[in-house]
């Protein structure tokens, strides 16, 4: 851990599970392929057998949840998971339930057709969304974790292209910081809340990984890596520190 930094990492993933939502003619219209932005969720479906046809839904968001209705039907028995957009107050059911699998709880971007009578948005392109918790925030700090030898160049060039962004103040507390900006030559466990110390993995300064962490909760709101070797460490923050920038200036739109 560099010497600048006041605190180790750890994170609790946490999934959320949103309380479903009516499908309503605010949302995006029908017609070509437009962006849907949202978090996925899972409904859980059960057809009854004392519904009517046209009703035959159940949904609940987890165990300790009242169950509520689905937004839209669901079709068979089991898990499907939807985009839940609460900017429009609207739920959509994805086609591509597989890929939709694999951003459960996530905030993501899709584009895609929507079939309005079903609620149906045919998906063309899914990839992560920022949280909106990374646009209401208004200060960061830079944690340097496993950062030996020229991995150590990570921090300062993270703090330098933070400070020419000069979107968010710097403080050096990062539990008093609204979000945090872990640099590291391993990948980010989730355990920025719970691990006492320093990441104790081997280290091979090959891959440069950035996360946006909330400090709070470890939750890891957006990350990526450059595999640029140890003699571009500080080039690799850049750019990864840039490419955040980017999607944070597209999405805020």
């Amino acid at each position: 851990m560099a010497s600048w930094s006041t605190r180790s990492l750890g994170v609790k993933a946490v999934l959320a599970l949103a309380v479903w939502m009516l499908v309503t003619t605010s949302g995006p219209a029908q017609g070509g392929e437009q962006m849907f932005k949202g978090q996925i969720t899972r409904c859980m479906c059960a057809a009854s057998s004392r519904a009517p046809a046209s009703d035959k839904r159940a949904a609940t968001s987890n165990k300790a949840s009242p169950v509520a209705a689905c937004s839209i039907s669901c079709g068979k028995k089991g898990i499907k998971y939807l985009l839940l957009d609460p900017a429009n107050n609207a739920a959509y059911l994805l086609d591509k339930q597989r890929e939709s699998k694999s951003f459960a709880g996530k905030f993501v971007v899709v584009m895609g057709t929507l079939h309005a009578a079903s609620g149906t948005v045919r998906v063309d392109d899914m990839h992560r969304a920022l949280p909106p918790k990374v646009f209401a925030a208004k200060s960061v700090a830079v944690v340097c974790d496993a950062c030996p030898r020229m991995m150590a160049k990570a921090g300062p060039a993270a703090l330098e292209a933070l400070m020419d962004w000069n979107h968010y103040t710097l403080i050096a507390d990062p539990q008093k910081a609204d979000l945090v900006f872990v640099v590291s030559a391993n990948p980010y466990l989730g355990d920025f809340s719970t691990r006492d110390g320093p990441d104790k993995r081997p280290v091979a300064v090959d891959i440069t990984y950035v996360n946006v962490v909330d400090p709070r909760t470890g939750e890891d709101l957006w990350g990526d890596s450059r595999q640029w070797g140890y003699m571009l460490v500080g080039k690799a923050t850049r750019e990864l520190i840039g490419e955040f920038e980017t999607q944070l200036k597209r999405e805020g739109r």
